[in-house]
């Protein structure tokens, strides 16, 4: 299977402190799935986590919400996030 780069661009409201972050999420989908996701509160860059999956099985459709969850994860939980 031939990769390809998808972008997501979202908002995310925080549950504790209700803070609203932007965050623009692009990764690749193939047999090597390469993210990176940068983060901004007010415009201003808070973090840019990133990572890579390797051999899994999931479908498109799985994978984005695979990385939405743990790109929104890692804004409630301030991990790598600016404060």
């Amino acid at each position: 299977m031939k990769s390809h780069t998808q972008t997501i661009q979202e908002l995310y409201t925080r549950k504790v402190g209700g803070e609203i972050f932007r965050y623009e999420l692009r990764y690749t989908h193939g047999h090597s799935v390469k993210w990176s996701a940068h983060v901004y509160q007010d415009e201003i860059l808070k973090g840019t986590p990133q990572g890579v999956i390797e051999d899994h099985d999931m479908d498109e459709a799985a994978l984005r919400q695979y990385l939405v969850s743990y790109v929104e994860g890692v804004i409630e939980r301030g991990m790598g996030i600016a404060e």
